[in-house]
């Protein structure tokens, strides 16, 4: 009996190390094994509230686009209506402006045509055009009624910008000026004058900046007016010998009736409906003062017989000698009174101008 007593301990001994040995082995994969069951029964559970999570996240990503072109439209409407009226005599037209990509890859999408086939806008547009082109996309989008800002600065807009722009530019800055405050700096002198040939209001102020770097800050006068206003200083200057003052004197009154004549033919070329470059290309050509003066009375350069007349119908007795004392005191110097010549020289410029 004891042998047989003995047998079962060392079975029962065996058999519990077997049974501890395989479940130190399988404890750790059983645990695996329930929380893994337990995960995936969480997760079936929570299968039907993910999809409707994916479902919202797909509705909010429609949704903010949606948003963000409703923001868009009203900017991509105005874009094409500055450009239209920026792009005189370009062939290029502008239309509406998208944003396309998504997340952080998006961008702004420019439907441009060229002569009515779809082109790349950089490629084929001039300098000027690009210029008006970025003015056409910031102008809406710097004022939006939401922005803060109750005014914009704007850095030489007129670069590169042939006339017929820089009369759209004059106008768009314009109708923005009506809501905003509008700042523009520049060192040409097209857009002055675009402004004053539309008559369009606008404070033009003249910085310079002299010895020892001091800026001074004036209120710019039309070029009539400028020239008068150096002919006068001159004439009163007591550090200029007396035939200086007369030559430059001279010279400033024709630079003055040159600058209104140029402004009336402007004016009057340009409202007929002829185009910028053939005005300019009008203006510019060289021309003595009496040929300018006679394109600019008569809007025929061939009258240059009658312009004595008309101008003494115009401007009173006098001024006939004095337009001919300031045409030739470049090269004769003037004997006459200087005050009086110039008084008649603003006289003969304020009629022959617009």
């Amino acid at each position: 009996m004891a042998d047989l007593r003995d047998a079962v301990d060392f079975a029962r001994t065996q058999a519990q190390e077997e049974l501890d040995k395989r479940t130190a082995a399988w404890a750790p994969v059983a645990q695996a094994l329930a929380a893994w069951s337990r995960d995936a029964r969480e997760s079936r559970a929570a299968d039907d509230a993910a999809k409707r999570l994916i479902r919202a996240k797909d509705w909010l990503k429609d949704a903010a686009d949606a948003i963000r072109n409703d923001r868009l439209r009203p900017l991509s409407a105005q874009s094409p209506e500055i450009w239209a009226e920026l792009r005189h005599e370009s062939n290029v037209e502008l239309g509406p402006v998208t944003l396309t990509g998504s997340s952080t890859r998006r961008r702004v999408t420019l439907d441009v045509t060229v002569d009515g086939v779809d082109g790349a806008a950089l490629s084929v547009m001039s300098q000027g055009e690009l210029h008006a082109l970025g003015l056409a996309l910031f102008l809406p989008r710097a004022t939006v009624p939401a922005s803060p800002f109750g005014f914009l600065v704007i850095d030489d807009p007129v670069q590169s910008m042939d006339p017929a722009k820089v009369d759209g530019l004059a106008r768009v800055l314009h109708r923005v000026a009506t809501t905003r405050q509008v700042v523009v700096f520049t060192h040409d002198d097209r857009l002055p004058e675009a402004i004053r040939r539309l008559r369009l209001p606008a404070t033009v102020l003249e910085v310079r900046r002299r010895r020892e770097s001091t800026v001074t800050v004036t209120v710019a006068d039309d070029p009539v007016s400028r020239y008068l206003a150096d002919a006068r200083a001159m004439a009163l200057s007591e550090h200029v010998s007396d035939e200086a003052k007369r030559l430059v004197v001279a010279t400033q009154c024709r630079f003055a009736i040159e600058a209104a004549a140029h402004d009336r033919i402007r004016s009057d070329q340009l409202g007929k409906g002829e185009r910028h470059t053939d005005v300019e290309q009008l203006v510019a050509h060289p021309r003595t003062l009496h040929e300018i003066t006679t394109l600019a009375v008569f809007g025929d350069p061939s009258r240059a017989g009658d312009l004595y007349g008309r101008l003494s119908n115009m401007c009173g007795g006098g001024a006939v000698d004095a337009f001919k004392a300031i045409r030739d005191g470049a090269h004769r110097a003037h004997t006459g009174d200087l005050m009086s010549l110039i008084r008649q020289a603003e006289v003969i410029a304020r009629k022959v101008g617009p």
